[in-house]
């Protein structure tokens, strides 16, 4: 396996970063996960703009320009002999001295990792999957705006429970009640044909493929709603669906085995997974 290290493709086993990078010690730092189509990075505007916004939010500098962080994801899959990969690209603050202050760290660090693109089983797609309500709430972001950072420690012990209670991805509540995201996705539902997502002020990332299929489902005429929901909103649910940069679409069915309709891919979710295979060819 190689990575991209500062701009240099290494082998993984050379691939260092000091014990003193404020993005091992801190945190300070932000990544951005997203699949390839055809060997280059999907939606990769998109997410070299979230990780600019990101990194002006938290004032962590990104020294290189889009085209050369592209350039050096697409070496890194060639360099890996991948057809299509799951990449992951790192920028942490850097080397400083001990102590939160980040006015001594030089320069940041950049990481590229790529691995094979691993989807799903067809049958999800196909039929979809239940959906548990967490007990791990999701907690409101350190900054205006959640950003994909190093504190990931939320997202993480939601994804234990995961794995504990044997489910695939379950709906976190914020800590007033508020329907919010996945451990790993964001959450759509359509109520009498109208398409429900939680707006950002409840705190969850925003998606960039969540963003797709806000702009897919309005050019197709239909209507979306940004909201703050409770759980009670999703009782007249019918379809729901999540969203992720790596998996795309994964259609719901049901919510903790109840039944959503009549337990099956609705046409607003199987239209929206039409337009996402025709991008993600």
């Amino acid at each position: 396996m190689h990575v991209c290290l500062n701009g240099r493709i290494v082998p993984v086993a050379e691939a260092t970063v000091s014990v003193l990078d404020h993005g091992f010690l801190y945190g300070a730092g932000l990544f951005e996960t997203m699949r390839t189509v055809g060997g280059r990075p999907m939606f990769w505007l998109e997410h070299a703009a979230r990780l600019r916004e990101s990194a002006v939010s938290i004032g962590l500098s990104v020294p290189w320009s889009d085209a050369e962080l592209e350039a050096w994801i697409i070496e890194t899959v060639q360099a890996n002999a991948l057809a299509e990969a799951y990449v992951r690209l790192t920028v942490t603050r850097g080397e400083g001295a001990l102590g939160p202050s980040g006015q001594t760290c030089a320069r940041p660090t950049l990481v590229i990792y790529v691995k094979e693109l691993v989807l799903p089983s067809a049958r999800v797609y196909e039929t979809g999957r239940d959906l548990i309500v967490f007990e791990t709430l999701r907690q409101t972001p350190e900054t205006p705006v959640r950003v994909k950072s190093h504190n990931y420690l939320n997202s993480l012990l939601a994804y234990r429970e995961l794995e504990q209670r044997g489910a695939a991805e379950g709906i976190q509540l914020t800590a007033t009640g508020f329907v919010a995201e996945g451990a790993v996705s964001n959450l759509f539902f359509v109520v009498d044909g109208q398409l429900w997502t939680p707006s950002l002020d409840t705190g969850i990332l925003p998606g960039i493929t969540r963003a797709w299929a806000i702009r897919e489902a309005r050019e197709a005429g239909l209507d979306v709603r940004e909201h703050r929901f409770g759980v009670e909103d999703l009782r007249t649910a019918t379809e729901a669906f999540t969203t992720s940069s790596v998996v795309g679409l994964i259609p719901a069915v049901s919510i903790e085995g109840t039944p959503l309709g009549d337990g099956k891919i609705g046409p607003v979710t199987d239209r929206l997974m039409t337009a996402w295979k025709q991008v993600s060819r």
